[in-house]
This record gives structure tokens, sequence and C-alpha cells, in this order.
């Protein structure tokens, strides 16, 4: 038979801590809850940090976007330039056909008015390519530049080769002696027998027959400066050169005017013109339209006389 001692005394032991159920229970209720309510505010801070979290690595890849679209925006108005016109200018060419500064960067002159005035008109950016006298027509034959102004196709070795323009400036020769000698001014009669200083390569149609009958003597010098010392230390008894480089030569050295005199009589006036590349996509109409507009609203002789030149 099953004995009930054991359960008894059992009973008897645990019998002092039956009032303690309750309250561990309560304690383990409130213990429970407790820790439920840590549990869910924990949840509910990393469902947020979670929702924060997915916002910002959502809103990555829109911003990215937005500013890669900035960047692309910034860089097709920064490429929309307009189209370029190369302009081959002589190299050796000064005051006043051509300003440079201290690093010889091409910064004004007649030249450089001139084409930038008819790229505006074109709706061009004008960039100046230096060019040497021997090179610079067949950078246009070739293409390499798109346009040579202050030339004339009398002076080219292939002036079919190249599209021409209208007339535009005009370059005059005028006659230089030292001042204590008389100024030819009849051309025909006062120059036989003299030794006339010219720029080597340079042809002068109204002197070739007295060079060619040696009653006049051509006495070639690589450049106008040289000319002058030629002059001045009794080498030579005249020399002829354009108005622009007589110019060009006194703003250099302004002591020297004093020592020569120039002839008011024009030796020989050329209209200079415009020479277009053939290869260029520039039409020669546009060219003349622009020359036309400097001509008709006077630009074309403000600028001239605002150099010391005359324009005609």
């Amino acid at each position: 038979m099953f004995s009930l001692l054991p359960l008894l005394l059992l009973l008897l032991l645990l019998s002092p801590l039956l009032p303690l159920i309750p309250l561990i229970q309560a304690s383990r209720a409130r213990l429970s809850g407790k820790c439920h309510h840590d549990v869910a505010r924990s949840a509910r801070r990393e469902r947020r940090l979670l929702h924060v979290s997915t916002g910002l690595l959502l809103s990555l890849p829109i911003a990215h976007s937005h500013a890669q679209s900035a960047t692309t925006t910034t860089t097709a108005q920064t490429h929309q330039t307009a189209p370029v016109l190369r302009i081959a200018i002589f190299e050796n060419l000064d005051y006043p056909l051509s300003i440079y500064d201290a690093q010889h960067q091409l910064i004004g002159g007649v030249q450089k008015e001139f084409a930038d005035r008819i790229a505006r008109s074109i709706g061009a950016d004008a960039i100046y390519l230096p060019y040497s006298r021997r090179r610079i027509e067949q950078v246009i034959i070739s293409g390499e530049a798109d346009l040579l102004c202050y030339t004339s196709p009398q002076w080219s070795d292939k002036p079919d080769a190249m599209q021409w323009s209208i007339p535009s400036l005009p370059q005059l020769e005028r006659v230089v002696v030292l001042a204590s000698q008389p100024v030819p001014e009849q051309f025909a009669r006062d120059l036989p027998g003299k030794r006339m200083a010219v720029q080597i390569g340079y042809h002068y149609p109204t002197l070739t027959a007295l060079f060619d009958s040696g009653q006049t003597t051509r006495v070639d010098m690589t450049d106008v400066p040289s000319m002058f010392r030629m002059l001045e230390r009794g080498g030579a008894d005249a020399l002829i050169s354009s108005e622009s480089e007589i110019e060009g030569f006194f703003k250099r050295f302004p002591e020297k005017r004093t020592l020569f005199k120039i002839s008011h009589q024009t030796f020989s006036l050329m209209q200079t013109q415009c020479a277009l590349s053939k290869k260029s996509g520039w039409k020669i109409d546009a060219i003349n339209q622009a020359i036309r507009r400097m001509q008709n609203n006077g630009e074309l002789t403000r600028m001239m006389r605002r150099y010391g030149l005359s324009d005609h």
C-alpha cells in the first residue's frame, strides 16, 4: 500500500513558504512586464533607427542623381561655346598692327581689333596663330588656319588656292629720308640714282624698272629697324616702308623721330584683303558682310585713326 507519510512530511516542510508564492508570482509578473516593456521599447527604437537609416539610404541615390544632373547641366553649359575662327597673323609685325604683352601674348593692334570684329559679327570666338611670312600662306591653303587678313592676292604665290574678301585695310607706303635731306615727292624724278633701303623679298612695282635698269640701287634689309639704321649711318639715301611700320618704329624709338622726314606723298597704296581657306567651314560672304558693316558704320576709319594710320 502506498504510504502518505512522505507526502505529508513534504507539505509540512513547504508550508512556511506558501504565503510567499503570491509575492514571487507578482514579482515575476512585474519583472516580466518590465522586460517586455524594455524589449518593446528597444524594438520600437530599432524600428525608428531602421526607418531613418532606410530613408537616408534611399535618399542617397536621389541626391547623387541630383548632383550628377547638376554637374551634367553645368558641364553642358560650359561646353556651349561659340565656334572657333582660327586667324593666322604675321609673327614679325609690331605696333600698330600687333601689340604684345611682356609674355609676348597678342593683346591688341590693328590686326587683332579688325579680326575680333569679324569674329563677333559671324558669331565666332577668335584664336590667333602666329606664323612667319614664309609659312603663313601655306597654312591657309592647307586649312590649318581659316583666315589671314592684311594681305593681298598680288603678294601671293598661289592666289587662286584661296578665297579673297573685298578690300578692307589700306596699306600706304611712304618714303623716309634724313631730316637734313629734301623729301622726294616726284618719285619718278627724285629716286633715280638713289640707294633705296627696302625689305628683302618685297615687291615694289613702281621701282621695278629702275631696279632692273640699275638706275636705282636696291639695298635689301631684313626688317624696318635695320632699314632705319642703314639710313641713319649713310648706307642708303632713302627707305620705303608701310605707314604702319614707320609708326611702329617711332613708337618704339620716339627719340628718333626728329632725325627723319616722311613724304607727304603716298608712294603706293594697296587695299589689303582677307584670305579665307577653301577648306574652312566659314563662308566668304559672311566675312564680306562683316567688313562692309565696319566700313559703313565708320568703325574701320575710327580704328585706323586711333593708331595714327590713314584710311585712304
